[in-house]
């Protein structure tokens, strides 16, 4: 739960989608879309519209397979 604080802090922080992923190692693609889809549970509108810009990118980015193990992933929840 501290640590969903400091993540949402710094997701909403985010002004150029694009720059964050220049600067984030792929490794950490996976726990980024446990992080987004966090947010998206909240029902927060600003949070859940930041959230699925993020998404769009990463996606685009990191493809679907990061959806699946971020989903599928039940021994390192978020």
């Amino acid at each position: 739960s501290a640590n969903w604080i400091v993540v949402h802090r710094a997701l909403m922080a985010i002004k150029d989608v694009d720059l964050m992923f220049s600067s984030l190692d792929p490794e950490y693609y996976d726990i980024l879309m446990k992080y987004l889809y966090r947010g998206l549970s909240t029902g927060d509108r600003p949070t859940c519209d930041q959230c699925l810009r993020i998404h769009e990118k990463l996606t685009q980015r990191a493809g679907l397979g990061c959806i699946l193990r971020a989903l599928s992933d039940t021994v390192n929840t978020v």
